[in-house]
């Protein structure tokens, strides 16, 4: 068996050709090269070029090379039709316009397939998660404005009914009332509250709660009342009225509770 390999098997020229996608990818790359304008093609100095690549890629992959071949062909077909007289270049009948279009189109596509190649880049290995209903918490109660009741407990201080409760004429009878009066616990105020509430609806407006007291140290054990309440959530502030908050007992906190 003859192993002997001849120079000419050996030294092979091999072509290194830029890769294009077809056709009009490479005369996209021609007209960029040569800096022309696509809308009016020099077709002589392109195919000439064009014809340089053609020659090389049937050289090398002659399968490849038919579609070339054909837009060749075409290229040579508008340069006879340039050079026949009376064909004005960029006139209307511009034998160019039909390759110019197709020109345009595909590079308008090219510019788009590469943007959403960089999307793709980007998000192309992400997952999206399928939407989900959220069912809504009824039982939610919103924190609690205290500071409103604050400020409706400071203006019905302030009122002339207020004042003559906690202050009157008569010192010393006012004296012995403070001294031989029972101070109500606040736990007592709590239920009363409570009781009071329920028989009027389970709300009542904050300003009935307090001047339904007949002492200032009432007054003051009923407010903290109605503060405890609120810390451990059995009432709710609803601000129907920004000057008289109404308080509403929090029913909900139970349904929580029994369902836990």
């Amino acid at each position: 068996m003859n192993s002997t390999i001849s120079f000419n098997e050996a030294y092979t020229p091999q072509y290194h050709l830029e890769v294009f996608d077809g056709p009009l990818d490479l005369l996209l790359r021609l007209i960029a090269r040569n800096k022309v304008d696509i809308m009016d093609i020099p077709i002589a100095l392109i195919l000439d070029q064009y014809m340089e690549y053609v020659s090389k890629l049937e050289q090398s992959d002659a399968e490849i090379a038919g579609d070339f071949i054909a837009m060749a062909a075409e290229l040579m077909l508008i340069k006879s039709k340039m050079l026949l007289p009376g064909e004005a270049e960029g006139g209307a009948s511009d034998p160019r316009a039909g390759l110019v279009q197709v020109l345009m189109d595909y590079k308008q596509a090219k510019e788009k397939a590469q943007k959403l190649n960089s999307l793709f880049q980007i998000y192309g290995g992400r997952m999206a998660k399928e939407s989900e209903e959220i069912d809504v918490d009824i039982t939610y109660v919103a924190p609690q404005e205290i500071d409103y009741l604050l400020a409706a407990f400071e203006r019905i201080e302030r009122r002339k009914k207020l004042y003559e409760l906690s202050h009157t004429e008569e010192s010393e009878k006012n004296l012995v009332k403070i001294a031989t009066t029972r101070v109500t616990p606040i736990h007592e105020k709590v239920f009363s509250l409570l009781r009071y509430m329920i028989r009027n609806g389970n709300r009542a407006p904050f300003e009935d709660l307090i001047l339904r007291n007949d002492t200032k140290s009432d007054i003051v054990a009923t407010f903290i009342a109605i503060l405890q309440l609120l810390r451990r959530g059995e009432l709710k502030i609803v601000i129907d009225d920004p000057e008289n908050p109404i308080l509403e007992i929090n029913y909900e906190r139970d349904k929580r509770t029994t369902d836990a």
